[in-house]
């Protein structure tokens, strides 16, 4: 099927806006159709907005990117909608169970490439509120973004707020959807919930928005399926690393159009795969975006062949695993979508890994990678990508609740740690929920009977990260997977131990860098 393009001009890399004046460069008769009051409400939220984010970072208490958003929105409640309505071309969202986060970073990339300026919320705040701080960043001291016609919205959605932002968006070219999987389930409860929240959200959207679907997930690929929007699907076409059988982490959805069970040729990872339903003759769509061939190359990169109907690239993706294969594609899609040139593309290959996203820390002589996982997909997938060499490697593994947001952990059981059995020597097992973690993984064949001297169960992460690293051969990387409140807790102390800093210092680096290299190429 075709997808009706939105976006700038294709061809010679030059990027013209073909949208129906919708999104028009801001004119300077903005400020003056609003009324004063309301232009004064606006200076003063977003004043305040930038105080209080300012305050927060100086004062060392985080990134401040929740508390500046709720307080601009109290003082002026339409402050997002009106700020967001000002980016001259427009915005993509970004939402889905996993992965949302770095198929933005990759699909930003790409647009800066393509000479746009991302307006992108980068410190991983989801929710209305942290959009909302991202556009008072981007603010002038006027109330109104600063002028640059080359900007354009990028955001990355909690698929359970989506309803709530697109209420403020209004009319975004495209909302890309990666997977939907069981997670999260005291906010969202089981996978039906978000697919039919998901579903009202879109037959809101008009009817010009573009929906870039994964083909391989049927909960995603006939979302709203009688909606007449243009829509881009990816998907993957080399079935080398396949499963013949289910994946013991799937939790089967049925026929999302007639509710039969669904048959598999091919299962990649979860319920993601080729699909059929026998019965009403439902099938996995044609994507227009696709990988034709990947090799899993180590613990830390992919290469990967991406087919669009206009080109065929090869990319070394500096980031490891399946689930990461289909970061990418979303962001190509997107990409697509938008008619970005297709040399910008192999900008995905400079992308650096984000926080807690297998990124990369130096750390007394050895590498530390750090990964979030947070639900049964998201674990599994990182420990495949970590081990899928089937070589032995140093891991610490955490396991917590978070009562009053997260207090069900029984989705551990749900982790395939059965396939990977032998290949994590002495584990350290870290968090509140540590000893369950023992248990689960005892059951899976990792501990030996009784009280086994070679493992180590330390709640406390900073304790049980520094048993890890004694324990972790001279030159050799140690891996940490572990849900968040683990990371967070141990990444506090590692900026205070001088190894890293806050990320809103690590992305203000990572501008000035992009700026330098800017500079030096016009040169």
């Amino acid at each position: 099927m075709q997808s009706k393009q939105r976006g700038w001009g294709p061809g010679n890399g030059s990027l013209r806006s073909t949208h129906s004046g919708e999104h028009m460069t801001i004119s300077p008769g903005r400020s003056a159709r609003m009324t004063f009051t309301a232009s004064a409400r606006r200076v003063l939220a977003v004043s305040a907005g930038k105080a209080a984010r300012t305050g927060i970072r100086r004062l060392g208490r985080g990134n401040g990117t929740a508390i500046p958003g709720l307080l601009t929105m109290a003082i002026d409640p339409s402050v997002l909608a009106g700020l967001i309505a000002e980016i001259p071309r427009g915005c993509v969202l970004v939402t889905g169970s996993n992965g949302k986060g770095t198929t933005c970073r990759l699909l930003a990339q790409v647009m800066r490439d393509a000479g746009l300026r991302p307006v992108l919320n980068t410190e991983g705040s989801n929710q209305r509120s942290g959009l909302a701080t991202t556009m008072v960043a981007h603010s002038a001291v006027t109330g109104h973004l600063r002028r640059d016609a080359q900007s354009i919205g990028l955001f990355e959605v909690d698929e359970g707020s989506l309803p709530e932002i697109v209420r403020h968006v209004g009319n975004p070219s495209a909302v890309v959807i990666t997977n939907i999987f069981r997670d999260q389930l005291d906010r969202y409860f089981e996978p039906a919930y978000i697919k039919a929240l998901l579903e009202r959200t879109l037959r809101r959207l008009p009817a010009d928005t573009t929906l870039v679907l994964n083909a391989d997930d049927p909960r995603v690929a006939n979302l709203a399926s009688d909606l007449r929007n243009p829509r881009l699907y990816f998907g993957m076409e080399d079935t080398e690393l396949g499963r013949d059988g289910a994946d013991p982490t799937s939790d089967f959805p049925r026929c999302p159009r007639c509710r039969s069970e669904l048959v598999y040729s091919c299962v990649f990872y979860a319920h993601l795969g080729h699909w059929a339903c026998t019965s009403c003759g439902l099938t996995r769509p044609e994507p227009q975006v696709k990988i034709s061939k990947i090799e899993l190359v180590g613990p830390s990169s992919t290469r990967l062949q991406v087919v669009t109907e206009a080109a065929d690239t090869v990319l070394e993706l500096p980031l490891p695993g399946l689930y990461n294969a289909y970061n990418a594609l979303a962001a190509v899609a997107a990409a697509t979508q938008s008619q970005l040139p297709d040399r910008c593309v192999s900008a995905i290959e400079r992308v650096t890994a984000g926080s807690y996203r297998m990124e990369r820390i130096e750390v007394a002589g050895h590498e530390v990678y750090l990964a979030l996982a947070k639900n049964a997909n998201g674990y599994t997938e990182v420990l495949r990508a970590v081990l899928g060499d089937r070589q032995p490697k140093r891991m610490l593994l955490g396991l917590n609740d978070n009562p009053g947001k997260q207090p069900d952990t029984s989705w551990i059981w749900d982790v395939d740690f059965d396939g990977l059995t032998g290949l994590v020597p002495a584990p350290v097992l870290a968090g509140n929920r540590a000893a369950d973690l023992a248990v689960r993984l005892k059951y899976a064949g990792w501990l030996g009977a009784g009280d086994d001297p070679q493992v180590v169960i330390e709640p406390d992460p900073v304790r049980a990260f520094q048993a890890a690293l004694a324990a972790t051969p001279a030159g050799q990387p140690l891996w940490v997977v572990s849900t968040s409140v683990v990371l967070y807790a141990l990444r506090r102390w590692l900026r205070q131990q001088g190894y890293v800093r806050e990320l809103w210092q690590e992305q203000r680096q990572l501008e000035r860098a992009r700026r330098r290299r800017k500079v030096g190429a016009s040169r």
